[in-house]
């Protein structure tokens, strides 16, 4: 949320207020200042009601399941909770301010504009207040879906978001580029784990992913599936192109070898590959493209099989 927009809170509260002084000038002409006091409360509690039972979407996060989440969004409902109360404060002592300076009982609506002017001022500077709370929830809501995105050994996308980002792709009413999903599993890794131990296996996925991601394009992504299994989504490429990069990661994978207290460890992958197609789920997304990668394995390992 930037700090120079309009504060959805404040825009909302003026909406709400103005259908209540419409209405009531169309009955009367006057009105005494404790019913405008009355009103300047309705209207912010209608606001609130409405942000708290989710009609004013303020911030993405507000509706998601996360308990990190939904933590963050009631520290920004208390935020405007505590708004509403010193709101009604002020509105009170406008009230008051009114009644001690006319010596008449009802105040006409034309010089309502001018106090109403003076409450305003007095709203957005509360309303900044809560607004600068809301503006480092946000900052802690992005920095909190990093964090549950991404795996923590290798720091490439997790499954998590894998399910997300096809999930966003297979909502669209139409792909408009190709797209291939790699299966990659890391051939006899049990047996990395047992002569060289887990910590020389957590290397070898650490290395893996870095020379995933030097090997890739931009728009390409690496997500570590599972175990020694990742998942790459190729983007905008053709058949072709995503059989020479499949082809490319074993190759690298082949004639590089990690080290691990000075011994070189070899490494070969076995890939499977699908093409996304414009009805597939997650489901049938992962089942072509492990069927692809067992057939791999079947076949020999340190190889690239295709299931379309």
């Amino acid at each position: 949320m930037e700090k120079n927009q309009i504060n959805p809170f404040l825009f909302h509260f003026c909406k709400e207020l103005s259908i209540h002084l419409e209405s009531l000038a169309a009955r009367q002409v006057t009105i005494e200042p404790s019913e405008f006091a009355e009103l300047v409360a309705t209207a912010t509690h209608e606001v609130l009601e409405s942000y708290s039972s989710g009609t004013i979407d303020l911030l993405a996060y507000r509706d998601t399941s996360l308990d990190q989440y939904k933590e963050l969004a009631m520290k920004s409902i208390d935020s405007y909770a505590d708004t509403n109360e010193k709101i009604g404060k002020i509105t009170e002592e406008q009230a008051d301010l009114l009644e001690q300076s006319n010596a008449e009982p009802l105040i006409n609506f034309e010089k309502i504009n001018a106090k109403f002017s003076d409450i305003q001022a007095h709203l957005s500077d509360e309303v900044s207040r809560a607004n600068e709370v809301i503006y480092t929830l946000l900052e802690q809501v992005k920095t909190l879906e990093i964090k549950t995105s991404l795996d923590p050994l290798t720091k490439t996308y997790n499954r998590y978001a894998l399910h997300e980002h096809i999930r966003a792709l297979l909502e669209k009413e139409q792909l408009n580029f190709e797209i291939f999903a790699l299966m990659v599993d890391v051939d006899n890794f049990k047996l990395i784990n047992d002569k060289f131990g887990h910590i020389a296996g957590d290397k070898v996925l650490i290395f893996l992913a870095k020379l995933f991601k030097k090997a890739l394009r931009e728009g390409d992504r690496v997500y570590r599936f599972g175990g020694e299994e990742f998942i790459i989504l190729l983007n905008r490429t053709d058949m072709e192109g995503a059989h020479l990069v499949a082809e490319r990661l074993l190759t690298l994978c082949r004639n590089n070898k990690p080290l691990f207290q000075n011994q070189q460890i070899a490494v070969t992958l076995s890939i499977g590959m699908t093409k996304i197609k414009e009805k597939d789920t997650i489901d049938t997304i992962i089942e072509r493209s492990d069927t692809a990668l067992y057939r791999a394995k079947n076949n020999g390992k340190d190889r690239l099989e295709m299931e379309l």
